[in-house]
């Protein structure tokens, strides 16, 4: 009985033992999830600033772009000036001669300035976006048009692009840098919860097993309990049924060995009377044989 009643509280210890294991391991989980959520809502709070980054770029072309709108309308000023004041003509000949060569040195600027722009690939959205945004152009023919009278502010957009284009090519860098290393720490994590998600199968599978365990041992020794009792039942009735036929004075004992040690030893007395009387009555046969 000790041996029997040791076992099932080893097992209750053990299975307590993985149980206390399971609720640690999602305990951890809960927290590599709370830990991963928060650095998606920092990945999303960079994502939203480069968002406005970009938006403040865009800001910039559009102040760019109404300044060089602004030059065109100066341009045209002084154009119809020069038309108005025909009598400075003559003295402005040789400045037209001078604007002429200048002309021609912006023209193969110009020729330059196509070629690079057709190697550039966001050009298109771009005047696609500046048609979207302004109510002056229909397509993207009268933007290049327009931009073409702007030859004498080259040099200053292609500064301003390629400043920009250093900005972007720093934030792209960055972020893909970023996204880079992001991409790896969910992968890691990915990686983590696979194998604490496997760990939590074998515990739970192990917590299956120890619980049918538990019930086989239960069930066993319910049985084994109604049988002791069913025996120490019968035990104590052939016991009584001895002292009712008063071989065993004193008084009645509630220790199972006693009992026993009781009904043997009135087994004993019977198993001596049976075999003196067997002796009697072989000893009796003997003696009547020779009278006959």
């Amino acid at each position: 009985m000790p041996k029997q009643e040791s076992c099932p509280l080893t097992t209750a210890n053990a299975l307590l033992e993985k149980r206390r294991e399971l609720a640690d391991v999602e305990a951890a989980l809960a927290d590599q999830k709370e830990d991963f959520q928060m650095k998606m809502k920092i990945l999303q709070q960079r994502r939203e600033d480069l968002k406005e980054k970009e938006e403040e770029l865009k800001q910039s072309l559009l102040k760019f772009d109404k300044f060089l709108e602004e030059n065109d309308a100066k341009q045209n000023r002084v154009k119809n000036k020069i038309i108005t004041e025909t009598e400075l003509v003559k003295q402005k000949e040789k400045d037209i001669i001078r604007f002429e060569a200048e002309l021609k040195v912006l023209i193969d600027k110009r020729e330059q300035l196509k070629k690079k722009v057709e190697s550039y690939s966001i050009y298109p959205k771009f005047l696609e976006k500046v048609i979207k945004i302004s109510n002056e152009f229909q397509d993207i023919r009268m933007v290049n048009t327009h931009f073409e009278t702007l030859l004498g502010t080259h040099d200053l957009l292609i500064t301003k692009y390629q400043e920009d284009q250093e900005v972007m090519k720093t934030i792209k860098s960055n972020h893909n840098q970023f996204m880079m290393e992001k991409n790896n720490d969910i992968m890691m994590y990915h990686n983590s919860l696979a194998v604490l998600k496997t760990r939590l199968d074998e515990a739970k599978a192990k917590t299956i097993k120890g619980e049918s365990l538990w019930v086989h041992i239960q069930n066993t020794a319910a049985k084994r309990t109604l049988i002791l009792g069913m025996t120490k039942m019968a035990i104590f009735n052939l016991y009584m049924h001895i002292r009712k036929a008063g071989i065993q004075p004193g008084t009645v004992s509630e220790d199972t060995n006693m009992q026993l040690q009781a009904i043997q030893h009135y087994i004993l007395e019977l198993s001596d009377i049976v075999h003196d009387l067997k002796r009697h009555l072989e000893f009796g046969s003997s003696s009547v044989a020779p009278t006959l």
